[in-house]
């Protein structure tokens, strides 16, 4: 299975995201055979690329757009080969 690890993107800090800040997480996957897909989910909840809802989802990244409150909770990527799903343990964002 596929060892995947979220993580917020190096210029940004966990303890001082306030609302209207755009942010970036990055996936990181260890897989072989290599993954052919990566999914995204908020709160368990699978999230789709939407240009007009500020989620952008490009190769091993999610960017969030002018974030509200409701960004706030947990995120997790998905690396998906041949042998499985490998989901990342969650990341708990907090939105100020």
């Amino acid at each position: 299975l596929p060892e995947s690890r979220i993580r917020l993107g190096s210029s940004l800090r966990a303890d001082s995201i306030w609302e209207g800040t755009d942010l970036y997480f990055e996936c990181l996957i260890d897989a072989n055979p290599p993954v052919h897909k990566i999914d995204w989910r908020h709160n368990g909840r699978l999230l789709a690329h939407n240009k007009n809802a500020g989620i952008l989802i490009s190769n091993q990244s999610l960017v969030l757009q002018k974030v509200t409150r409701l960004a706030a909770g947990n995120y997790t990527c998905i690396g998906r080969n041949t042998g499985g799903d490998g989901e990342s343990e969650p990341f708990y964002l907090d939105i100020l």
